[in-house]
């Protein structure tokens, strides 16, 4: 029994769970609200917003996050399902990096809209700038509502500084509706058992090193017992 149990908290040592989510409003310091156009798809588009998006895990903990997906929708206030599990994609990982290096360092609407912008970018574009005709996402080609110069200018040097980088073990949490489990926009942001809005998201060495105890544990335990059995 006791060796069944150390195997299990090995085996769950790296995953993490949360049952419900709600997004609650647009993160105020970080957030712009329908003052930024950008081309989606070739089409000049304003979005309703950009930035960051304060939402609510389980009922108890409150977080500062960012949309994985350009096309997809979520809805205040409603109570969506959620299972969360790491970055596992290039690009995801890439965007995890600037989660955990960028983002602490965040404070304006600029800000916290040119980073959502570089997240999208770098998801559906594997960020290739915003450059007319650049993949799905660019800068607006109308010419009375032109993307903000100063989120053009911060988005571009947020994809530049993450080249090259990635980070695993930043949550990202797949999110569908309760009535009929309809998928709906993915967020990536911190752990919700962690001790801020934006978190620290356990480093691999760490994972390993519970993992080893663990181990050692287990191979003490089972030791003992043997000595006890043969004694």
């Amino acid at each position: 029994m006791k060796l069944r149990l150390l195997l299990a908290l090995a085996l769950s040592a790296g995953s993490l769970y949360a049952d419900t989510i709600v997004v609650t409003g647009v993160d105020a310091p970080l957030g712009m609200q329908q003052s930024l156009w950008i081309d989606e798809k070739g089409t000049a588009t304003q979005l309703y917003w950009a930035g960051g998006i304060n939402a609510n895990v389980d009922n108890t903990y409150v977080r500062t996050m960012w949309c994985v997906q350009l096309f997809v929708d979520i809805s205040l206030g409603q109570t969506y399902k959620t299972t969360i599990d790491w970055a596992d994609t290039p690009q995801l990982q890439r965007v995890a990096w600037m989660v955990q290096n960028i983002a602490p360092g965040l404070s304006t609407q600029t800000q916290g809209a040119a980073f959502q912008l570089a997240v999208w970018d770098i998801i559906e574009d594997n960020g290739d700038g915003f450059a007319v005709g650049a993949g799905n996402v660019y800068q607006s080609t109308s010419t009375t509502n032109p993307t903000n110069a100063g989120v053009l200018t911060l988005a571009s040097q947020y994809e530049t500084q993450s080249v090259g980088h990635a980070f695993k073990y930043e949550p990202v949490y797949h999110n569908v509706t309760v009535a009929d489990g309809t998928a709906v926009q993915n967020l990536i942001g911190p752990v919700p058992y962690d001790g801020g809005p934006f978190g620290t998201a356990p480093e691999p060495a760490d994972a390993a090193l519970v993992l080893s105890g663990l181990a050692l544990i287990g191979a003490g335990w089972r030791s003992t017992r043997r000595r006890k059995q043969t004694g």
